[in-house]
């Protein structure tokens, strides 16, 4: 029973330590901002759209979703958009 329940804890220990494809300095670069909550926030939405199977795990879906996020936020692109602008 212990076992199980170290397995179940170093699982969500693992998911909770994941990082989205998209890094919170990515986006301060993309939209020529400095550290802010929208950051924070940009980097939660990818994250969770991720971990809810929204969208897929690579730079290319969670570059479109944080784009269309974004956008609802009033934030604009200034720089390249890595995933996006390779095509």
């Amino acid at each position: 029973m212990v076992r199980k329940r170290l397995a179940e804890v170093e699982e969500k220990d693992r998911i909770r330590n994941w990082q989205p494809p998209v890094s919170g300095e990515m986006i301060m670069e993309i939209f020529g901002i400095g550290p802010s909550r929208k950051v924070g926030e940009l980097k939660n939405l990818i994250r969770e759209a991720i971990l809810e199977g929204e969208i897929e795990n690579s730079i290319e879906a969670a570059s479109q979703y944080m784009l269309r996020k974004a956008a609802e936020m009033d934030l604009k692109p200034v720089g390249r958009v890595e995933g996006i602008n390779d095509k």
